[in-house]
């Protein structure tokens, strides 16, 4: 099989560093259950507005590029089909820089992949040339694609295209589950999520929602039937096979009015809590698609506790994006700890010097939330500039990194 060239993106690198925790581990986990909120971002949109990537929503914590190929993004040379580029977009390379830009602002960007009669083939690509994939090859060329080329966050599926969901289809399904999602290598990082839809290709959609087998290997599914106003029914004709964390619906402005909308983001099922909202706003109506994801509840014990500790022993030992992001002066910071032991949660800036300690002490396994407050501690407010910092959480002995385990994520400042 010839090989497939692709575009060499630029990273910008922030630092070099060697054993530092404030330097380590810098990829941002998955939003926990019930707090993903995942805008499409659309380059085919005919809205009043035509926004770029760094500016269509402030709130969402999971974009997806949809209309265009990943291939395409990935090999333009060879894949161009023009549907990316419109009145903000003329160059790929635009499209990048603002990738990395959201990307390091800690929002998980991902690109749309579209299913095809083909996927229940036993040919589910033939690239530019003619080269025809079967499901291993095309599952390692989705994956060179959106990870080694791109650097992206995951994948999407549009299951929208009439492919017959039988046993083809389904092993392709897994095998893209084995680079992305929660069976994958990096299933802290790389998502893998679906769009799906009960009407006359449902069958697909039915192999993914109804089947705790398959849907085990994504993230969640979002409901896109957007004319349908029973968003109940929506969500439960999937959620009642494979879980409410696993589903969610989406909303769409040209069915969907922002009363609606709004009633549908607070709603939460009585049998837990949802995996979030999604909204397809394209790349128009930025406060449409914020005040869906501001009314999204997210169940907590105590939202005026300064640090909130729930009873219920986590399965993990986490650390949580910190919301909001970018922030100006407050932002919140929350973990969970799996186990007992010795704990802190120190800020530090981009050359690894520390800036403050929000927790040093011992503490029992469970659930906390701390407040990062640059107006109430003194001489930040002054003293720290607009740019990224590092928020490192560290469990274990007091005395050793070697026995202590250790998560880091980014965070940004505006001022």
């Amino acid at each position: 099989m010839k090989k497939v060239v692709f575009v060499k993106v630029a990273v910008l690198i922030f630092f070099l560093a060697g054993f530092n925790p404030a330097l380590q581990n810098l990829k941002a986990d998955i939003p926990p259950t019930g707090n993903n909120k995942v805008a499409y971002y659309v380059f085919d949109s005919h809205g009043p507005d035509h926004l770029p990537l760094t500016s269509f929503t402030d709130e969402a914590n999971i974009v997806v590029i949809f209309e265009g190929t990943l291939w395409e993004l990935a090999d333009s040379a060879h894949y161009s089909t023009g549907w990316m580029k419109n009145v903000v977009y003329q160059h790929y390379s635009e499209i990048l820089r603002d990738i990395k830009i959201l990307q390091a602002r800690g929002v998980k960007v991902l690109m749309n992949v579209d299913d095809a009669p083909s996927w229940s083939t036993l040919t589910p690509f033939t690239t530019y040339d003619g080269t025809k994939l079967d499901y291993k090859q095309f599952a390692e060329f989705i994956k060179s694609c959106a990870i080694d080329s791109l650097h992206l966050d995951g994948i999407s599926l549009d299951i929208e295209h009439r492919a017959a969901g039988n046993a083809d289809y389904i092993a392709l399904l897994k095998e893209i589950g084995k680079y992305f999602g929660p069976n994958s290598s990096n299933s802290n990082s790389q998502m893998y999520i679906a769009a799906i839809y009960a009407g006359y290709w449902g069958e697909p959609a039915s192999v993914i929602g109804k089947s705790k087998d398959v849907a085990a290997y994504l993230n969640f599914v979002m409901d896109m039937a957007y004319f349908n106003s029973n968003y109940i029914s929506r969500f439960n004709q999937w959620a009642d096979y494979i879980g409410a964390s696993k589903t969610m619906i989406g909303l769409l402005n040209d069915y969907n009015d922002l009363a609606f909308t709004t009633s549908a983001a607070a709603w939460q099922p009585a049998s837990g809590p949802k995996a979030g909202i999604m909204v397809y706003a394209a790349n128009n109506l930025k406060s449409y698609t914020d005040s869906v994801f501001k009314s999204l509840v997210v169940p907590v014990t105590d939202v005026n506790d300064n640090e909130i500790h729930e009873q219920e022993i986590p399965q993990e030992f986490g650390l949580a994006q910190n919301y909001p992001n970018p922030f100006n002066p407050s932002t919140t910071i929350s973990y969970t700890l799996q186990v007992p032991g010795y704990t802190t949660l120190k800020v530090y800036d981009v050359l690894g010097k520390e800036i403050v300690t929000l927790a040093d002490e011992y503490k029992q396994a469970g659930k906390y939330s701390v407040d990062f407050n640059i107006a109430q501690i003194s001489n930040l407010r002054q003293n720290l500039s607009s740019g990224i910092y590092f928020y490192t959480l560290r469990v274990g002995d007091s005395s050793s990194l070697r026995s202590s385990e250790f998560k880091t994520k980014k965070m940004l400042l505006i001022k």
